[in-house]
Parts: structure tokens; sequence; C-alpha cells
């Protein structure tokens, strides 16, 4: 098949989702060819060796890529956001018919970008499948960004456009397909497709002793959380669980990453004078294990709000692939599924006092113990979250509506 996958955001930038999907369909046979935007996510910047163009065609492991300009931006400015979005969608609408050949098949990556998407199936004559990696606008509304109005309508409206003309919809548990249903979506082309991590970048690695004492951490018990610092991650919170306990001497918080509550949650560090937290700057995904092979705990973490209790944040299938115990601060049946199944212990959100006892818990655990639950991790990884499967299991959905 000749596929097209539209998405705004693409390697460099930290999605493994995308980027493991082309290069795997590569892999499989297909021809893939990936229109994305200039690389700028999380930090709103575009990347060191990029400068936006009207056009820009790459070719990145036996994908071919074309970057269309975009306004970049992340910050907590809804309007900023907003121009951010729609920046890539009328670039996609204006700029991408003229180069590129009729596929057999879109797959697109969100509904904010249905408006290009449904455009190329209607000139095309061509089927798209729609990814649902967050529930939209909901999203918007969880993290406080916006309050529902004018604008989340129109964007759930955009949505529903989306949905009604997708041949197949692609989500990432059964909590999607649950709520995609409550919104009279046909049930029948809506396919769950879990998240993946990619084995060959997130695998059980050795101690680096030397990158420890690079950041002076060794002799420490690391609680470490990787990726985004937005506000759907309720960073507070680990802040003041980490205030809660700074007379442990032995436990050390580590963050690495960006985003937008970087800054704020190093202020409130300084403002509290904790000095058991450590950041440390964003780093390229192939070299992020090295950093999580450091951690005795990995913290997953999300807001306390409805939504989020089905939603399961794509770095927890990274974390089990590397055979490490977590801590799982949010509500939902994901996460009691994954403390059953002994390779996290659940807590619930915005509470630092319970999010301390969780980290106590396992601090006093047995070392052999938290091996276990690292081993149980890995083998949930490899059995369920195989990426070779789920990678075709999405193949036979975009055959099934081409």
């Amino acid at each position: 098949m000749n596929i097209y996958i539209i998405s705004q955001w693409y390697y460099p930038e930290p999605d493994g989702r995308v980027s493991a999907l082309a290069e795997g369909l590569v892999k499989l046979g297909h021809d893939v060819t990936v229109v994305t935007g200039f690389p700028n996510y999380p930090i709103g910047r575009i990347y060191a060796g990029y400068n936006i163009k009207w056009r820009q065609w790459e070719k990145l492991n036996g994908v071919n890529v074309l970057r269309l300009p975009l306004y970049p931006n992340h910050s907590k400015s809804v309007i900023k956001r907003v121009l951010n979005y729609a920046s890539f969608s009328l670039s996609c609408l204006l700029i991408a018919p003229w180069f590129i050949k009729k596929p057999d098949v879109i797959w697109a990556y969100t509904p904010f970008i249905v408006m290009p998407v449904i455009y190329l199936h209607k000139i095309f004559k061509i089927p798209y499948v729609l990814e649902i990696p967050d529930m939209w606008p909901d999203t918007i509304y969880a993290t406080g960004m916006l309050r529902r109005g004018v604008l989340t309508k129109l964007l759930n409206g955009i949505a529903n456009i989306g949905y009604k003309y997708a041949s197949a919809i692609t989500v990432q548990n059964i909590g999607f397909k649950t709520c995609l249903i409550e919104r009279n979506v046909e049930y029948s082309k809506i396919f769950v497709i879990e998240n993946w991590a990619d084995e060959k970048i997130f695998r059980p690695i050795n101690y680096d002793i030397e990158l420890a004492k690079k950041y002076k951490l060794q002799d420490k018990f690391i609680i470490m959380f990787a990726g985004n610092m937005g506000i759907a991650q309720g960073l507070n919170n680990i802040i003041e669980a980490a205030n809660l306990c700074k007379n442990i001497t032995e436990i050390q918080y580590v963050f690495i990453g960006d985003g937008v509550c970087l800054q704020e949650i190093k202020q409130k560090t300084l403002d509290l004078d904790i000095d058991n937290i450590s950041f440390i700057d964003k780093k390229p995904i192939n070299e992020i294990v090295y950093y999580l092979s450091l951690a005795d705990v990995l913290l997953v973490s999300l807001r306390d709000d409805p939504l989020f209790e089905i939603t399961l944040p794509g770095k927890t299938q990274a974390y089990l692939a590397c055979g490490k115990p977590i801590i799982i601060a949010k509500r939902g049946e994901d996460a009691k599924a994954l403390e059953k199944q002994g390779c996290a212990i659940n807590c619930e959100p915005d509470d630092p006092v319970a999010l301390v006892d969780a980290i106590k818990k396992i601090f006093n655990m047995l070392p052999a113990n938290r091996i276990k639950m690292g081993v149980s991790g890995l083998k949930l990884s490899n059995e369920k979250y195989n990426k070779d499967i789920l990678l075709k299991k999405m193949e036979e959905v975009l055959s099934r509506v081409v």
C-alpha cells in the first residue's frame, strides 16, 4: 500500500507511536510518506538544525517526510496554542495537495487535522483512518486551559465531523472506545490498538555508574519522572510529596524533560527549599534509556480529572519495557490493573500524602521484590504491548479500509 501519515508531531520530537508506525509499515513492505511540521514539541521552539521553510523533504529510516510550516508554540496561552494547531492544518490544506501523490489510504493523528484530511479524502477519493490519542476537546477542559464555550463547541464539532467521515478510528484503550460509542460513533469502525514501546530504544540495561556520577546520583534511591512536563501531569503534587519526605536523605527525585510547567516546578522547589530534587534537560529519545537505568522507581502522574481515568500516558509502556517498578498516580481501571499485575503501585492523584505512602512502600521493599515488579512489567510489555503484534493489527485496519 501507498500510505500517507499526517501528524503535526514526528521524530525527532518525542512521539514514538507515529515514527514507530511509519518505520514499521516500511519494514512490512509499504510505501510511507509522513506529512508533518517542523519539530518544536514540547519546548515550543524549532529544534536546532531546522529552519522553518514553506516545505522540506527528508528521508528518515526509509520514510519520506514532508515538513510544512507552522507557528511553533507549546505555551499556556490558549490563543498561541490554537495558532500552533491551526497553522499546521492550514499548511496541510494549502500546500500538501501540491506535493503528494494519490495514496491508497491516510492515517491521521488526532482530530485537530481532520479538515485537511477530509479535503484530501474528498479530492483523492480515498479512505482515512483517524487515530485518537486523546479525547478532544475534553483534554483541554481537564488541563484547565479552556472553559466550555464557543471555541470548545467548535472543536467538538470538528472532531465529530472527523469521526463521521473516517473509515476507521483507532484508539489506545477501551475507555476511549466506550467514550466514542457514547457520542454515537459507529461501534464497528472503532479499533483498540494499544500504545507500544520501541524495544530497540526502551529495554532493560545495566545501571550507568558514570552517568550517575555525572549528576551526583550515585548511592541514592532514585524516583524519576521522564517526559513532557505539562499541565495534565500534575507535577506540583510530586514537588509537595518530595517536600513531605525530604527528611529521608537517601531518596532523590529526578525530573528529566521539558514542558510548559518546568519553570513553575523549579521555582516551587526553590520556594520550599527542597534539596532532594534534580532536574536534567531533555535528551534525545535514543539516549533516554541510559537515564532511566538510574531509576529505582519510574513515576506516572496525571491530574485528578474524570477524563484521565480512561487515559494511560504513553510513557507507561516505555517504563514497562525498561523492566522498572512504577508508581502510577492516577485513577482508573488501567492503573488498578497494572497494580494487580504486580508491576506498579497505584495511588490517588493530586494527593501528596498518598504519593508519599506509595513511595515509602516501595522504598522499604526488599530489593528482590522491586526486581520482581520490574520483571512483571517487562513480561506484560512483551505480551500485551509488543510493537510487532500491534503494528500488524494497525496494518490489518489499514488494509481493511482500502
